[in-house]
């Protein structure tokens, strides 16, 4: 069958015959300009854009008409779109964006190719998961230029997304958490209720330090999450030991604002710093914040709550990243197996 020839773009050219590179030309104020697109069915988008802007009278910035729009101004750009859309990534997504702008802040995004995006991610001693997020910091700043026409392509799309391990699942043991309650209860006091609400709730670390009064009703006994990061909201009951710790915080702290505060009475963000040295104190390692919801997840399914429970409880989109949790526990599988055997006689 003969190849179907593409039906001519007005403005779209392909410069060199089959090299499926694709240039725009279009005039403005008399003046004719070129610009090297890549894929066909960009070049057609980003000549619509630049007609419309045209017509709409938008100048095209100076700095476009040489080597093109710096990346700094990309980013920033992107950094108010997340700002704009209310996201609640836009912390950590400032945070990866200045240590991209350390390297790449005075490049022409145009310039930028999708090998220099993956040589700067591997240059860094991260893990999978964490090259990952940057990769995607840069894609999203892209894809947002692009929509705008003020790029002709997305590099970040044709870098390799890594192989993330998902298998780490670290739980406290009984004696672990013995121990980092005594040390937490000599050094750090005031932060115990933390400590108590992570491993009976299960929230995510972004969720609990962000939590505030509104979100929490104790009669109903109920912490109220909005915009999780699977994207849906979701209600947490509160056990006894939750409701209790929860009561005597609202008995000491202002009613409004955020439930966990500094000892300065100010928001806090994070823990690590008190969390990490109780951690050396009691002795216990590989161990981090998130290790918590690891282990209330994992305590609820040695207790034998149903999957789709406890699937509900942590709040995760599918039953997949709950079933992770089901080997969790030698000794809990081995008495699930013993079931089998014959009833002694």
């Amino acid at each position: 069958m003969p190849r179907k020839v593409a039906r001519k773009e007005r403005g779209v050219f392909e410069k060199v015959p089959g090299s499926d590179i694709w240039w725009i030309r279009f005039k403005d104020a008399g003046v004719e300009h070129r610009e090297k697109v890549g894929r066909r069915g960009d070049a057609i988008k980003l000549y619509k854009i630049r007609k419309a802007d045209i017509l709409r009278g938008v100048k095209m910035p100076a700095n476009m008409k040489d080597k093109g729009i710096k990346f700094s101004v990309l980013a920033q750009e992107a950094i108010d779109w997340y700002v704009n859309h209310d996201r609640r990534d836009v912390r950590n997504f400032k945070g990866r964006m200045n240590l991209i702008l350390e390297a790449f802040a005075d490049r022409a995004a145009d310039e930028i190719k999708p090998s220099d995006i993956d040589t700067w991610i591997s240059s860094h001693k991260w893990s999978s998961a964490t090259k990952n997020r940057y990769k995607n910091v840069f894609g999203k700043t892209f894809k947002i230029a692009l929509a705008d026409g003020k790029v002709t392509s997305n590099p970040a799309r044709l870098v390799e997304q890594r192989a993330e391990n998902n298998a780490r699942i670290r739980f406290l043991s009984a004696d672990e958490e013995e121990r980092l309650r005594a040390a937490i209860k000599r050094k750090f006091p005031k932060h115990m209720a933390e400590f108590d609400v992570a491993l009976n709730t299960g929230m995510r670390k972004s969720e609990q330090f962000s939590l505030e009064w509104s979100q929490v009703s104790l009669t109903r006994k109920r912490i109220r999450l909005e915009k999780t990061k699977n994207g849906s909201d979701r209600e947490i009951p509160l056990n006894k030991t939750c409701l209790s710790v929860l009561e005597a915080l609202h008995g000491t702290r202002p009613h409004n604002g955020r439930v966990f505060l500094s000892k300065y009475g100010r928001d806090l963000n994070n823990p690590r710093a008190w969390f990490e040295l109780a951690l050396k104190e009691a002795k216990v390692k590989n161990f981090r914040w998130h290790d918590l919801r690891h282990t209330f997840i994992s305590r609820l399914v040695m207790k034998d709550v149903n999957l789709r429970t406890v699937q509900e409880l942590a709040g995760h989109k599918t039953i997949s990243m709950t079933t992770r949790y089901a080997h969790l526990a030698p000794e809990h599988n081995q008495a699930a197996i013993e079931k089998l055997d014959p009833a002694a006689a």
